[in-house]
Formats: structure tokens, C-alpha cells, sequence
């Protein structure tokens, strides 16, 4: 598949440095070349503990608007909600100066919200300039699952999708959304990741492992960080 390299780290620690000095990099080339740019990032175990190492990096914040790529319907005061991680977590010390996008609403149903939330993204500068986005143990990316009709998503920007774990109401910008951006950072931590990686590259249809939007896009840099 064309449009990625690999860098290979013998522990986590090591990776997660690694990922944070190049996510500031990236920003900062970013941010020099146009007034305000946008930086997609996700939930998730690999980016709760990325987040305290970024946040006290020393960048232009305030002319960087944070967008999540993917939100469980729940409370953004619940420990399951991604806002809650990346406000906590990223939104801290420096970094508190830029500013949050979220998806969630005050809906009930994530379908019911998708106009309000397709309205959000009018303000932001789209493509997305920095992508900071993870893979889950069966190669789902955001809330794009594999199997999921979400994978097949060509005209809107966010989707209502549904987990086979619960929380299992979803809502997450669209497979072309994330594969558009312009430069993607893709940790992958853990023997199984690792091991899953090895079939991800094969080739095959993304919805067998939606991971695979983001890796097979010519035209896209995407830099994968693997990690025991």
C-alpha cells in the first residue's frame, strides 16, 4: 500500500516521545504556513497517554482548532466520552489555549444530531491539516467499524455509526474526512496491534480493517509508530 513508512520502537516510551516530538513538528509546519489550522484527534488508551507529553510542547495553541474524529453518545462529563479524555488530558498547561471541537450534542439519538454537527465543521479549516488517529484491536479507526456500511460513507462529513461494545451509539467524521488529511500520525502499540498490523497491509478491502482508509490513500503522508 502506498503513502506510509514505518518506524519501529523497541519500547513504548520510546514511541510515545517519538510521536509527540513529530506531532510538533507537523503542527508547527503547519501552522507556519497558513493562519489557523485544524488537528483531528481521537480518544483512546495510546492517546491518553500521549496527550500530557504534547500539552507542554511550545506551540502557536491558540491558532490550532482541535476536532475529534469520533465521539460516544454519552455525557461529555462521562469517563467513556472522548471530549472528557482530550479535555483533561491535552487541553492543559499550554495547549489549553487552543480550541475544542466536539461532536456530541444535546440530542438523544447521534443520528438526530448530525446536521448541528455537520454545521460545526463549516467553521473549521477542512481538509484536516494534522491527524493524530489510533487503531483498536480489530483495526477499527474512530467509530468505523469493520463490516460497518459506514466504510462506504462518500458524501457526508459525520456519520451515526453503532459499536459491538457498548457504549454502542456512535457518532465519527466519515472515512473520506480522515483519509483526506493532509499528514496522518498512527500509533500502534501492543504485541496484538502489532501482530494485526502485518495483516492490515495486505491487501484487501477497508471494511475488513477500516485502519486501512488512512494507509492505502495516494497523495496523503501517513507515519505509522509501532511499539511493543
Amino acid at each position: 500500500m502506498p503513502g506510509y513508512s514505518v518506524q519501529r520502537y523497541p519500547t513504548r516510551s520510546q514511541a510515545l516521545d517519538a510521536v509527540a516530538k513529530t506531532l510538533a513538528e507537523t503542527l508547527l509546519a503547519a501552522v507556519q504556513k497558513q493562519n489557523r489550522i485544524t488537528f483531528g484527534v481521537c480518544g483512546g488508551r495510546s492517546a491518553g497517554a500521549l496527550f500530557p507529553l504534547l500539552a507542554v510542547c511550545p506551540l502557536p495553541w491558540a491558532s490550532l482548532d482541535l476536532l475529534l474524529v469520533d465521539e460516544r453518545w454519552v455525557p461529555t462529563e462521562s469517563s467513556k466520552s472522548n471530549e472528557k479524555l482530550v479535555r483533561d488530558g491535552l487541553l492543559q498547561d499550554q495547549a489549553s489555549a487552543a480550541t475544542l471541537v466536539g461532536l456530541k450534542t444535546d440530542h438523544d439519538r447521534a443520528p438526530d444530531a448530525l446536521d448541528v454537527v455537520e454545521q460545526r465543521l463549516d467553521q473549521l479549516n477542512l481538509p484536516i491539516d494534522v491527524l493524530l488517529i489510533s487503531m483498536g484491536d480489530d483495526g477499527h479507526i474512530a467509530s468505523l467499524f469493520p463490516g460497518g456500511v459506514e466504510n462506504s460513507e462518500a458524501c457526508k462529513r459525520v456519520i451515526a455509526t453503532t459499536s459491538p461494545l457498548p457504549p454502542h451509539e456512535r457518532i465519527s467524521l466519515s472515512p473520506w474526512v480522515l483519509r483526506d488529511s493532509r499528514h496522518i500520525i498512527l500509533p500502534v502499540f501492543g504485541e496484538t496491534k502489532r501482530a494485526l498490523f502485518d495483516q492490515v497491509i495486505q491487501q484487501g478491502p477497508s471494511e475488513d480493517y477500516p485502519v486501512r482508509h488512512v494507509l492505502d490513500h495516494e497523495g496523503v503522508r501517513c507515519d505509522v509508530f509501532l511499539a511493543p
